[in-house]
């Protein structure tokens, strides 16, 4: 059986001819770079000028953003324009140039932009290398978000629908995204069936009303350390713009608290869930709440009810994953492997005690 850097490398074979005869240009090397939960994300440069797309610099380093999972066409749609309309504003984000919704081209739609210089924020290499490497870039890593909140709502496009409305009916895209993320769950609860989440969802859905209105700024929702690249104490930009939105700002803030205190990984071990890990997730959370609470202060009462709508939306994403299988919310099927039974039981502690209700969802299918 191929390993998954395998499967890479034939794409990357594959896709290198198409995109530089795509481009019109020769690419001397392509590589791939990295592959998430809906991508993969490959390396190269170009050796000369190119035909088409004339701006993108030759010999620089680039990236190209493959979109595969099953609502790719909206998301690659989505997160172009969202990054286009940041650039343009000056928010740093890895310069876009290019974006071809043409499955025709490359067989999936794709992004071609700069590549930013240094790493994540988050470095799994070594315990004391997280460490270092969070310290030195976590004060820019929170004024940037804080920084994204203060800009006009309008910087962004509005959603058309948001990336996680996939069980919302067409009405609910112009409701305020509060109410998108409740209906999106209560979708996923109905369609799963995900029971164990359906107490809690009708405790915060008797809560919203309280919560509805307030102040629209720009949304990124998975802002957290691995999608934030630095280099040193400077942030060179921030990735991952497909679930951007316009909405409330503590939804924001929550999201992030949320994937910094549950996020667990099978390796490194020391990211599990056990003393090493749950330290640094614990480091992580009890600095970023204060730091964030600091340059843009918030309502603790509506950030509190935000933390537990953002667990239980997340928790519902990985119901479905485990339910119906990753496609069902526009992942790719080897998401999967990153629902461990580490951070699922992270995040149900983490909803239950936010949400005041028990939750629970399926355990893996066979």
């Amino acid at each position: 059986m191929d390993s998954g850097a395998d499967a890479a490398n034939r794409m990357a074979d594959a896709i290198r001819g198409r995109l530089a005869g795509w481009l019109g240009a020769p690419i001397p090397a392509f590589r791939p770079l990295d592959s998430g939960w809906e991508t993969t994300i490959f390396e190269f440069a170009l050796g000369a000028r190119a035909r088409r797309e004339i701006e993108i610099p030759v010999g620089a380093p680039l990236v190209l953003r493959f979109y595969q999972g099953t609502r790719a066409d909206l998301k690659a749609a989505r997160e172009s324009r969202v990054m286009f309309d940041l650039a343009a504003a000056g928010y740093p984000v890895p310069r876009p140039y290019a974006f071809e919704p043409d499955r025709a081209a490359l067989g999936a739609p794709f992004l071609i932009m700069e590549r930013a210089a240094g790493g994540p924020l988050f470095a799994i290499t070594s315990f004391p290398q997280a460490f270092r490497t969070f310290s030195l870039g976590f004060p820019g890593f929170v004024r940037l978000q804080a920084r994204l909140h203060r800009m006009p709502a309008e910087t962004i496009a509005e959603a058309t629908p948001a990336a996680g409305d996939e069980n919302a009916p067409p009405s609910a895209t112009a409701a305020p995204l509060l109410e998108r993320m409740l209906a999106t769950i209560a979708g996923r609860v109905e369609r799963g069936p995900l029971p164990g989440l359906n107490d809690a969802l009708l405790k915060l859905r008797a809560a919203a009303e309280r919560y509805r209105s307030g102040p629209i700024a720009p949304l990124h929702l998975d802002y957290h350390p691995q999608n934030v690249i630095v280099r040193g104490v400077r942030v060179t930009g921030v990735i991952d713009w497909v679930n951007a939105d316009r909405g409330d700002r503590h939804l924001d803030a929550a999201t992030t608290a949320v994937i910094m205190a549950t996020s667990a990984m099978d390796r490194p071990r020391w990211m599990r869930d056990n003393p090493a890990g749950n330290t640094l997730r614990r480091l992580f959370t009890t600095l970023y709440i204060p730091a964030y609470q600091a340059l843009a202060p918030m309502d603790l009462k509506r950030f509190r009810y935000c933390q537990a709508v953002a667990g239980l939306f997340r928790l519902s994403t990985f119901g479905m994953m485990r339910a119906r299988g990753p496609e069902a919310v526009g992942y790719r099927p080897e998401a999967i492997g990153h629902i461990t039974a580490d951070v699922v039981r992270l995040l149900t502690r983490y909803t239950t005690r936010k949400a005041g209700v028990a939750v629970a969802i399926p355990p893996p299918r066979a």
